[in-house]
């Protein structure tokens, strides 16, 4: 081999190089993007559903109230 062959072919090694660590870099970023895009949809889910908890032992906390009301007021005596 010549040397002018040898140069471009290191040439050539250095710039697939190059284009390797752009690859990787461009990568890790899309990794930390979505993993922050998944840890804010899991809190957003955890909220949804600490949301709907509360909501279904309001309306069971409703229904145990309409029926305590109704026996006060005499409900089974009737």
């Amino acid at each position: 081999m010549n040397p002018d062959e040898l140069e471009k072919r290191v040439d050539k090694l250095e710039s697939s190089n190059d284009d390797i660590k752009s690859a990787i870099y461009e990568l890790n970023t899309t990794i930390a993007l979505l993993k922050q895009t998944v840890e804010t949809m899991s809190k957003n889910e955890e909220k949804r559903q600490q949301l709907l908890d509360r909501s279904v032992l309001f309306v069971i906390g409703g229904f145990i109230s309409a029926i305590v009301a109704w026996v006060v007021r005499g409900g089974l005596g009737q």
